[in-house]
């Protein structure tokens, strides 16, 4: 899991992401994000690039580890 709480550079967040769940080994990465108009617009406009790190959104992800499963893919949380 990781956490931002302010967007800026998109590309630098997917790449760091990246690196990290290449390096850690894990099978899913979920990324954690402040829930504020900056980060719902950054996001807003960024979504299709981030899709490929991240194809779940918050929804789905949240849905699944409400019923204690891990999500069947990378997803993105806003909190």
């Amino acid at each position: 899991m990781d956490a931002e709480t302010h967007l800026h550079d998109v590309q630098d967040l997917q790449r760091r992401t990246e690196l990290k769940w290449r390096d850690s080994g894990v099978a899913i990465v979920v990324l954690v994000i402040a829930s504020n108009h900056h980060n719902r617009r950054v996001l807003h406009e960024h979504r299709p690039a981030l899709a490929s790190t991240f194809p779940y959104d918050s929804g789905l992800t949240l849905r699944a580890l409400r019923t204690g499963m891990a999500p069947a893919g990378n997803g993105i949380i806003i909190l």
